[in-house]
């Protein structure tokens, strides 16, 4: 799996993410999470993921300051990588990233394909960003090893495809789902460079939109299914972040 930059086509997910997503957020997860008490829905999860990126432009330009100082005053505007961060980030790529997120899922069906799903999860991301032309005056290459650790709150509506989506002989099923979220994230940036190195903390809230696509494949016994998905995100700018992942989810109330 590759996390890579995309360009979303559309303006809405943008409008939604600039637009106070974290308040859409708590009312439906308040709604989603009442049905679940009162159904049973509560699902504990663990993913595995490629990072949510969206920290990286501004815990990036963070990093180089206390790396170079006030290096922007003359320096004019940069090109920016990853999912953006404004004219003066440095140009850099994403060589590897990962994430793992423990969570409690609530689901509130609304009829036999539709349902409301709210999860809050928190959990741990490593990354490794390259900056091939250095930054400011300093134009060697720089690498930067991110440490993340991140809570946030999601709600989403998710339609499950019929039956006849798949081939009869393959398992499982495929679901979509939209929704809204909000990331609290602190980043530990650790600069290694033939000069020196330095270490950088970064706290930030990235509110987003996202898109979505599950395969899921039912575990035995109805404890639960396993889920491969793709995911894009769009956190308020022209760009976002595409990225997949596996991600178990369990059930406390097996059928009998």
């Amino acid at each position: 799996m590759i996390c890579v930059n995309i360009n979303f086509p559309t303006r809405i997910m943008r409008r939604f993410a600039d637009r106070g997503a974290c308040w859409v957020v708590l009312l439906l997860f308040g709604v989603v999470g009442l049905g679940g008490c009162t159904g049973g829905n509560l699902h504990p999860e663990i993913t595995v993921m490629q990072e949510d990126q969206g920290y990286a432009p501004a815990a990036i330009d963070h990093a180089v300051d206390r790396f170079l100082g006030d290096w922007r005053a003359g320096s004019g505007s940069g090109a920016g990588g990853g999912v953006g961060g404004g004219g003066s980030t440095p140009a850099y790529r994403t060589q590897r990233s990962l994430e793992t997120a423990f969570g409690i899922r609530a689901r509130q069906q609304l009829d036999p394909r539709w349902q409301l799903e709210g999860v809050i999860r928190g959990g741990r991301g490593q990354g490794r960003h390259f900056l091939p032309h250095g930054a400011g005056i300093f134009k060697d290459p720089i690498t930067i090893a991110a440490d993340t650790r991140f809570a946030e709150a999601e709600a989403a509506i998710t339609h499950r495809l019929g039956p006849g989506f798949l081939p009869e002989a393959m398992p499982g099923s495929v679901s979509v789902s939209a929704g809204l979220g909000v990331r609290q994230v602190h980043s530990r940036m650790r600069i290694n460079s033939a000069l020196l190195a330095i270490d950088a903390s970064h706290r930030q809230r990235l509110e987003f939109a996202k898109l979505s696509a599950q395969y899921h494949l039912p575990l035995a016994r109805g404890a639960g299914e396993l889920a491969l998905f793709a995911e894009a995100r769009g956190h308020g700018r022209d760009s976002g972040t595409l990225r997949g992942g596996a991600r178990l989810i369990l059930s406390l109330s097996r059928p009998r």
